[in-house]
């Protein structure tokens, strides 16, 4: 969970993708309307807990907290919209280049809580919606899996 707290800032602060698309055009879940392209959204598709027994090595430990697991692999899709298919594929690479391979803290309010193990390109599909605007809109989704360590267990 709040993996969103991990990817808008990797996003927002990767310039060869905010020349494109600026910082204020990438939203979670669907696009602030109206919006004209390009634009970007994120969304968390799954996550998956692993079935670990935690960080607690203490034999006393409440085992519904201190077992928990500390590593979500997350699926997160970033789709691209823009007006041409040009457009989106250029998009669609500087959002792989900010994010493939990534790995780091979250900023705050949530360093305490989280942090990116890992974050991987998976991969990717074309879209086109022919009811947007007058023309159209080009889509690219691309898929990542996204490890994150859970710090704080206990929320």
């Amino acid at each position: 969970m709040r993996t969103g707290a991990l990817i808008y800032p990797l996003l927002a602060n990767f310039a060869g993708l905010t020349a494109i698309v600026a910082a204020n055009k990438i939203f979670a879940l669907r696009a602030q309307q109206p919006t004209n392209a390009p634009y970007i959204t994120y969304r968390m598709i799954s996550s998956q807990p692993t079935n670990t027994k935690g960080d607690s090595t203490d034999v006393n430990a409440d085992p519904r907290i201190k077992q928990r697991s500390t590593i979500d692999v997350n699926t997160i899709q970033v789709s691209c919209f823009a007006d041409t298919y040009l457009e989106v594929e250029n998009i669609a690479v500087q959002v792989r280049k900010a994010l493939d391979r990534e790995w780091g803290a979250a900023d705050a309010p949530y360093a305490a809580d989280i942090e990116l193990d890992s974050c991987i390109y998976d991969s990717s599909v074309d879209d086109f919606d022919e009811d947007f605007g007058a023309n159209g809109i080009y889509i690219k989704h691309l898929d990542f899996t996204c490890r994150v360590n859970r710090i704080d267990i206990s929320n």
